[in-house]
């Protein structure tokens, strides 16, 4: 049997290891409500500096010209057209050329009902000759040659020719799918 004095020593120490524990399951949770209070705050000035954002994008909404701004930003992503500023220079680029080469009053070629669509390009026109529409004159390419060069087009042709009652010039329309989107 252990004595008095063992057992009070073993009291004690089993009175100081659970002081202990405690102490430190006291300062644990001590440092968890202050780590939480810090927390806390951060959590408060980070939502008040988006609050400050958001007020500052919703001033931006009430400016003139952002309604076409989100407009065109929409179009942006949303559609893919293709760009038609870079692609009708080249066509028009082709017109002149075709039309510089008739420098007198007989007008060998002349166009009409030009129509451009997403998928479709589709001319009109009148010549007095076929082989303005194949080749020209000094080994010069012709109206489909001409077409062909350009990359957003495919399928170009001409199916049909019609001859005019004085047997003066032939009328024609030439269509081409447009690739791609014209990109």
């Amino acid at each position: 049997m252990a004595t008095r004095q063992e057992k009070t020593t073993n009291y004690k120490q089993i009175f100081w290891l659970a002081l202990l524990v405690f102490l430190i399951v006291l300062a644990w949770w001590a440092y968890l409500k202050i780590s939480s209070t810090f927390i806390g705050y951060d959590i408060e000035r980070v939502q008040k500096q988006i609050a400050k954002k958001d007020a500052e994008l919703k001033s931006f909404s009430d400016k003139p010209g952002y309604d076409k701004l989100q407009y065109i930003q929409d179009m942006e992503n949303n559609n893919h057209m293709m760009p038609r500023s870079d692609h009708i220079s080249a066509i028009m680029e082709i017109f002149w050329d075709l039309l510089d080469v008739d420098k007198s009053d007989t007008f060998n070629i002349a166009f009409s009902n030009f129509e451009i669509s997403l998928d479709k390009i589709k001319l009109d026109g009148y010549v007095t000759n076929l082989r303005l529409l194949y080749e020209w004159v000094n080994s010069k390419s012709g109206l489909i040659a001409k077409f062909e060069e350009l990359d957003f087009l495919d399928n170009i042709s001409i199916k049909t020719y019609e001859k005019s009652e004085w047997e003066l010039w032939y009328k024609f329309t030439l269509t081409a799918n447009v690739i791609n989107n014209g990109k």
